[in-house]
């Protein structure tokens, strides 16, 4: 047991995931969580645990295709010990994740896309027509191929951040409502301060708040997150459609436990305005009935749209600045993949802050951005 006093900055599941490792191996754990005052980027998200349809490009790319199949791994034994935790089923499930061509030149990238995932020793095959729709009745008749990826998943965002709270809690982490205002050295620790006056003298903190990172004082340079909206809606089908989750053009779409068929996103880079747009919500909706038609009349529940922390290289910021404290660590830029990076970057940055030792080797060092500058 550690003993070690941890404040982590950010309610999202980055931060829920690494405060309850944290608080597994016995560190003190205080969470601090803005709630409604910081942009949701979790709780918006769909829940997709998909390495094999998420890319970037330059030097990164394959340090994150690497991290993200990783996390993947993960993924199955995080889930059940943190439903057998806390008691609250997360939907998680290993049912698979399909894209889909609706046409020769699409059915082309997938092709080159299995080739490259296949040499970095990941699972994916090409469907054509007929398999594509035996596997996924739902899936329109304009279809020419698919893209299936067995080992993708999926879970339900909104009760996976509910049960890790649960588990930080039982663990005996400490979880406060307010926005941490800034972060400064104090003899050999931290302090972080809120806005509203309050102060927490801890041995390490952790900056996992999103897009609000750049709105905290830091004895580091602040790196470089900037918002990409995204807007999705939610249909209440009740079995109609998809039984996995598929990425067809214009939209992808996600089933879920309770009957709700989840629909995403669009993506609006530097946009920080939570209001979904009506016309791209349409789009999406008209998207998602081009790949599975039987989903046409079902009633709309809800629209939203949050702000998924972006980089420049598309990559998450992980680990301390050596240009500040060595016991300040950052947690964020995870785009669209948090929920999918989320146990990784938990197995990866806890020992680091329990020890006090940097990463041995870590290509998403905050370092590998030349400018300080918040885009």
């Amino acid at each position: 047991m550690s003993g070690k006093s941890v404040v982590i900055a950010g309610g999202g599941v980055i931060g829920l995931a690494l405060g309850w490792r944290l608080a597994e191996e016995g560190a003190l754990v205080t969470l601090i969580d803005a709630g409604a005052e910081a942009p949701a980027a979790t709780n918006a998200a769909a829940g997709m645990l998909a390495p094999s349809f998420e890319h970037c490009g330059g030097a990164v790319a394959e340090p994150l295709y690497d991290l993200s199949l990783a996390s993947l791994k993960r993924w199955p034994d995080f889930a059940a010990r943190l439903e057998a935790a806390t008691g609250v089923p997360i939907d998680f499930r290993r049912d698979g994740v399909m894209g889909v061509a609706f046409d020769t030149e699409s059915a082309a990238e997938f092709a080159q896309t299995a080739a490259d995932i296949d040499v970095r020793g990941g699972n994916v095959r090409i469907l054509n027509r007929e398999r594509a729709i035996a596997r996924e009745p739902s899936l329109s008749d304009r279809t020419v191929a698919a893209l299936w990826a067995p080992d993708d998943a999926q879970v339900d965002p909104r009760l996976l951040s509910a049960a890790l709270r649960r588990a930080i809690k039982r663990h005996g982490g400490t979880l406060i409502d307010g926005r941490v205002r800034d972060v400064a050295p104090k003899g050999a620790g931290l302090i972080a301060t809120t806005h509203d006056g309050a102060s927490f003298l801890a041995d390490a903190v952790v900056i996992a708040a999103g897009v609000t990172t750049a709105r905290i004082g830091l004895p580091a340079p602040q790196p470089p997150i900037f918002p990409v909206k995204g807007e999705a809606l939610a249909l209440k089908c009740d079995g109609l459609g998809p039984k996995c989750v598929v990425r067809a053009p214009g939209a992808y779409i996600c089933p879920k436990a309770d009957g709700r068929l989840v629909i995403g996103a669009t993506a609006v880079p530097h946009e920080t305005s939570l209001d979904p747009s009506p016309e791209a919500i349409e789009i999406l909706k008209a998207a998602a009935i081009a790949a599975a038609p039987s989903i046409r009349d079902c009633p709309e529940l809800e629209r939203w749209a949050g702000l998924r922390p972006a980089t420049p290289d598309g990559a998450p910021v992980l680990g301390a600045d050596s240009r500040g404290p060595a016991n300040l660590y950052f947690a964020v830029g995870h785009y669209r993949n948090g929920v999918l990076l989320a146990p990784e970057t938990a197995a990866l940055l806890a020992p680091a802050i329990l020890s006090g030792k940097p990463l041995r080797t870590n290509p998403f060092r905050p370092e590998r951005f030349a400018s300080a500058a918040t885009v």
